[in-house]
């Protein structure tokens, strides 16, 4: 029923007009086919008015009457009730039960003479009536049931045939046609109730079918009570004659209330539907908050974020008032979060913060910049940013800015906790250092960069060469496809005899924009970031390629080292990567010495101790560079797997001039000799030094004295 209810009900405005003639006639079809029959009616009963005018009045009993009252009564207040349904519900499919209801009561008085003698006495043409409302009872049951069960076509089909049928009737009403007649409309009545009863036998188990299963059943038993009585298998009396209103009354009434749950439900509905509207809007009004203070601040912290701290600061620069912008940097956040964990971390963050925005406040007072109502705004985890008003005259002191900073190099404590965040403050001036809150920004943050003292204002000249530090990584990967970079060979000389054994590969890097760049203005920050592993492969790939012509220019003995990272060591299968790279250009792993620094070595040494295994058992040797500069233990260096060691060219400063110097050389290398290693001294530059060397058999130098690197194919 609730899905032809809705088929049927009107899905646009909540009022009665429609703007769709067509949709309109359809929708309020069952009273416009009521409004036709009443005039229909009245035009049939003028026309019939000198053979149905009634010669007397029947004289009825007081209990009589006022039964007829009673059955009628109740006809109405159905009437009345189905029609409030209907118009509150905007429904005028449901009104097919006003039509039925009309039919009958005009019926009823019809067939009880009260209409002649008590309703329209000066009218009894509109007894004549009767043909046309009983055909219309038909045709009202068989409408209103698919608005009230869940019916398909075939079904819904069948009943408009009956319908039509009761309209034939209907029409043919003053006509008198034989095979049009009252017979034939109880046939059509008799089978069109069958089947509607079959209908309802069907879907009995419907949620409105509990309701017009009844009704249809005393519906049909009035009837045929009725009908019985008319053959005279019943007697005539009060009961058989109202059968059919009475029926037709009840059904009318157990229908009503079926449709008065509809009303509920429909009320039930509404209020739903409203109170879902109201937990909308409630819902959306708290999400548009939330999401207003998730675009405003910062997810751990709480406090503003970076636009709303530039949407302030632009304010500011839009009324032309000097300020500083103070940028600080916590430098061993990461750490922290590492060592207790992020949860931990971000709480005493938070209550850092907390205390540091108190300190704000006091110490700047009315000079305070407010964003957001803060003091502080959150860049990100690492980095916040505090600004305030500045007197352009006032001097180079400013003791709120030294009060603040004092605080800042404190240890936080809270709770078991005490340490340093290692702040870094950096600071820029408006206009001065950036005339927008981008550049303002930018200009603090490379002012925080500076680690040697806790408080830097921002130096142009710093900002260039941090500028320029981040353009050559980003265009490392750029320069290794475009050629820009390539290797020069210094060799390895056997200082007794001047032989070349091996040369080490040695990158550069011609830049476009900055020319010339040092290997140790790049590859720091290379493995800061990660991409060293990347350049590692690279330097290997190309010494593989200039590999031939080495060889044709130095003998077939020749060897050639290149240096690798801490971080190939950490990186997994690092040895399947190297030995894969010789081996596609038909070289063996006994061609290469990789040259690892001591300062890497000991960062992690077991994973290095792990790797370099793996990397000697694949056959690659093993070198360790800058031997001396770092502070690697002897008892752990014993335990590496090496074929080669590096003495660092800081052995040679002045070693001529100093004999403890010669001394600690002379255990370097003995140190070598007893681990089986070969010695290498780098950085030999001039000839004294070389002569003096060649006291120690079988030791092996670098530098330039011997030449400076060279390059393969030329350049």
């Amino acid at each position: 029923m609730d899905s032809q209810a809705q088929s049927h009900a009107n899905p646009r405005a909540p009022g009665l007009v429609l703007r769709d003639p067509a949709t309109w006639l359809k929708q309020w079809r069952p009273l416009i086919v009521l409004a036709a029959s009443i005039a229909y009616g009245l035009a049939v009963s003028l026309w019939l008015a000198p053979v149905n005018t009634a010669d007397e009045v029947v004289t009825r009993g007081a209990a009589d009457l006022a039964w007829k009252a009673f059955i009628t009564g109740l006809l109405v207040f159905a009437l009345l009730l189905n029609l409030r349904i209907v118009f509150r519900l905007r429904r005028p499919g449901l009104a097919w039960l006003s039509v039925l209801m009309v039919a009958v009561i005009h019926s009823q008085l019809v067939m009880d003479g009260l209409g002649s003698w008590l309703l329209w006495p000066r009218h009894p043409e509109l007894n004549a009536l009767l043909g046309i409302s009983l055909p219309l009872c038909l045709i009202a049951l068989c409408e209103f049931t698919p608005h009230f069960l869940p019916l398909g076509k075939p079904s819904i089909r069948l009943l408009r045939a009956f319908s039509l049928l009761g309209g034939l009737h209907l029409l043919a009403a003053p006509f008198a046609i034989e095979l049009i007649g009252q017979d034939t409309l109880v046939v059509t009545g008799v089978l069109g109730g069958a089947f509607i009863c079959v209908l309802t036998f069907w879907h009995r188990h419907h949620n409105h079918g509990r309701y017009f299963a009844p009704s249809i059943l005393v519906i049909a038993l009035g009837a045929t009570t009725t009908s019985l009585r008319l053959i005279g298998w019943l007697p005539a009396n009060t009961l058989t004659d109202s059968a059919f209103s009475l029926g037709a009354a009840l059904g009318a009434l157990i229908l009503t209330s079926g449709v008065d749950r509809l009303l509920v439900q429909e009320r039930r509905r509404r209020a739903g539907s409203d109170n879902r509207v109201r937990q909308e809007r409630q819902l959306r009004a708290r999400i548009e908050q939330e999401y207003d203070h998730l675009m405003k601040t910062h997810r751990v912290t709480g406090k503003p974020n970076r636009p709303v701290l530039e949407e302030a600061l632009e304010a500011i620069n839009s009324n032309l008032s000097p300020y500083t912008l103070c940028l600080i940097r916590l430098a061993r956040f990461n750490e922290l979060e590492q060592a207790l964990g992020y949860h931990t971390a971000e709480d005493l963050l938070k209550q850092y913060l907390r205390q540091l925005n108190s300190v704000l406040k006091r110490c700047l007072g009315d000079r305070l910049i407010a964003i957001n109502g803060q003091a502080l705004a959150t860049l990100d985890t690492s980095n916040h940013a505090f600004a305030f008003y500045r007197d352009p005259n006032a001097g180079p002191g400013d003791p709120a800015l030294d009060a603040i900073t004092d605080w800042l190099g404190r240890n936080f404590r809270e709770g078991r906790f005490s340490f340093s965040w290692a702040p870094a403050l950096g600071l820029a001036h408006a206009p001065e250092h950036g005339k927008d809150a981008t550049t303002i920004l930018s200009s603090a943050g490379f002012a925080s960069l500076d680690d040697t003292r806790p408080l830097s204002v921002y130096d142009p000249s710093v900002a260039r060469r941090l500028y320029r530090q981040q353009m050559l990584i980003l265009d490392v990967e750029e320069a290794l496809s475009a050629g820009e970079m390539w290797l020069e060979y210094q060799p390895k000389v056997s200082i007794r005899d001047g032989r070349i054994d091996s040369l080490e590969g040695l990158i550069r890097w011609h830049h476009g924009e900055f020319g010339r760049v040092a290997p140790d203005q790049w590859i720091p920050l290379a493995e800061k970031v990660g991409m060293i592993h990347t350049v590692t492969l690279w330097v290997l790939d190309r010494a593989c390629r200039d590999f031939a012509a080495l060889r044709d220019r130095f003998g077939r003995h020749i060897s050639v080292s290149v240096n690798i990272s801490a971080k190939d060591l950490a990186q997994p299968g690092f040895h399947r990567f190297a030995a894969g790279i010789t081996q596609r250009h038909g070289l063996s792993p006994e061609n290469f010495i990789l040259e690892i620094t001591e300062t890497a070595m000991m960062s992690d040494p077991e994973t290095a101790r792990k790797t370099i295994g793996m990397l000697s058992a694949t056959g690659f040797r093993i070198a360790l560079d800058d031997f001396g500069a770092g502070h690697s233990s002897l008892g752990t260096l014993a335990t590496f797997e090496l074929d080669e060691l590096k003495i660092d060219r800081s052995f040679l400063k002045n070693i001529l001039h100093y004999p403890k110097r010669q001394r600690i050389l002379r255990v370097a290398l003995e140190l070598g000799e007893s681990l089986d290693l070969d010695v290498v001294v780098e950085g030999v530059e001039d000839e004294t030094i070389a002569i003096w060397l060649q006291q120690f058999p079988g030791l092996h130098g670098q530098g330039y004295y011997w030449g400076p690197p060279v390059i393969p194919n030329g350049r």
